[in-house]
């Protein structure tokens, strides 16, 4: 594949085109358009500038299509689907499988549907599709998205079940699967959200995601998103969220597998008392790159920000962590605190952590901490003296450390499973070495 960003894109315009309007058609010329002006963002762009796409440059991707979307049922045992108490929604190789799985539209309050169903109908779906901010990746994704989601709750909805949405990569070639979903949660509707990206050993594809949420007066959002893709795929996602007052916007983003993941969280506080807590786990070997991107915006006064994200770094492993908090004119009283802890368990790996607080008001309070180390040697030799092998007291030092992000996660399933990766295996590789 050459260097150029167009060379993703599909033949044609949309897998859907018989159901699209007029107005999606341009918006895709105008998307393909940028994608060939702007080509692979280069180390030259300050948000780039620790991550190369030079190896994801050489794999000749070919776009997925409907007829991809097939599977080997028996991967949905491995995913506890049938035994699970949330309701599940499944995409194969970036399009909705209805038949799979077991969430119906019988939840009061809640409709879900795939996203190319509400475009003629949905007047918010087209500003959402019309705003990629001359981002390359976000333009591609305009450009050739072949299905997504469109999640609508109703004011005053409190939706008592968790909804859990899988997104699963798995075909002998390189596919580049593009996911666009829109989430909007009407004034005082709650959801809790599941949403897992997973797949076999021998996936090689790109998964490019774009997700905006709007979440209208006190309305709260929980969202919690694994990244546990096969360790020979990659994937680009991005999540917008505008927040207006009172209402929540609360992550928790983990990232396991994948040779190169970015994750751009960008999320607007636009209302008095609006808040946002971002909370990030990354776990990486080999040679896995794991960037993660976030952005607050403080855009008015009585606005609160919380984020804590903690890296676990072996072997050649990279990650990057730039947090970025805008503190508008005039948004006064308003509080924003960012941590980033970060575990080095090798001499080669590296972390490279940048805080930013851009702040044009005088009466806030603002708080960044970045901290890198290794494992504490006195406590290994504790746990070694009272019996422990060496392996087994390291997995009990990395859960340690991994264990305020994991605690902190309220669903019951997700949160066991990531007990058992951590405390259950005696080596950090062991963790990329599972199907699903």
């Amino acid at each position: 594949m050459t260097s150029a960003l167009s060379e993703l894109l599909p033949a044609r315009e949309g897998l859907h085109t018989l159901s699209e309007p007029d107005w999606l058609h341009e918006k895709r010329r105008e998307a393909r358009q940028a994608v060939k002006e702007l080509g692979f963002p280069s180390s030259s762009i300050e948000t780039w500038k620790y991550t190369s796409l030079h190896d994801l440059k050489k794999i000749n991707f070919k776009a997925a299509e409907v007829t991809d979307s097939t599977i080997d049922v028996t991967v949905l045992h491995k995913l506890e689907i049938e035994d699970s108490e949330e309701k599940t929604i499944i995409f194969v190789n970036g399009f909705f499988r209805e038949d799979l799985g077991t969430y119906t539209n019988n939840v009061p309050g809640i409709k879900i549907e795939p996203l190319y169903k509400k475009i003629n109908t949905l007047e918010k779906v087209k500003e959402f599709i019309s705003d990629y901010d001359n981002e390359a990746f976000s333009a591609l994704n305009v450009a050739a998205f072949s299905d997504g989601l469109s999640i609508q709750v109703e004011d005053n909805a409190l939706i008592s079940v968790t909804i859990r949405l899988i997104f699963i990569g798995e075909h002998k070639d390189p596919l580049l699967r593009n996911i666009k979903s829109v989430i909007q949660l009407g004034q005082n509707a709650q959801l809790r959200l599941i949403e897992e990206y997973r797949s076999g050993i021998g996936d090689y594809g790109l998964t490019n995601v774009s997700t905006n949420i709007v979440l209208q007066k006190g309305a709260v959002l929980n969202h919690h998103r694994l990244q546990n893709e096969a360790i020979s795929s990659s994937q680009i996602a991005k999540i917008v969220a505008s927040v207006e007052a009172n209402a929540s916007f609360n992550s928790d983003s983990i990232v396991l597998g994948g040779q190169l993941t970015r994750l751009e969280i960008d999320v607007a506080l636009k209302g008095k008392r609006a808040t946002c807590r971002l909370n990030g786990l990354f776990s990486g070997t080999g040679k896995q790159h794991i960037d993660h991107h976030t952005t607050v915006r403080h855009q008015i006064g009585d606005t609160h920000s919380e984020e804590l994200y903690r890296g676990i770094l072996d072997d050649k492993s990279r990650g990057i962590f730039n947090g970025k908090v805008i503190v508008s004119k005039d948004a006064q009283k308003i509080t924003a605190k960012q941590t980033s802890n970060n575990l080095l368990l090798s001499r080669t790996a590296e972390i490279d952590t940048k805080p930013e607080l851009q702040i044009y008001a005088d009466d806030v309070k603002c708080a960044h901490g970045a901290t890198i180390g290794q494992l504490d040697s006195a406590a290994l030799f504790y746990l070694r003296s009272r019996g422990i092998s060496e392996q087994e007291a390291r997995a009990l030092l990395i859960y340690a450390f991994a264990e305020e992000i994991i605690k902190a996660i309220p669903v019951e399933n997700l949160r066991s499973n990531l007990e058992h990766r951590f405390i259950g295996h005696n080596k950090m590789s062991e963790l990329k070495s599972e199907a699903y």
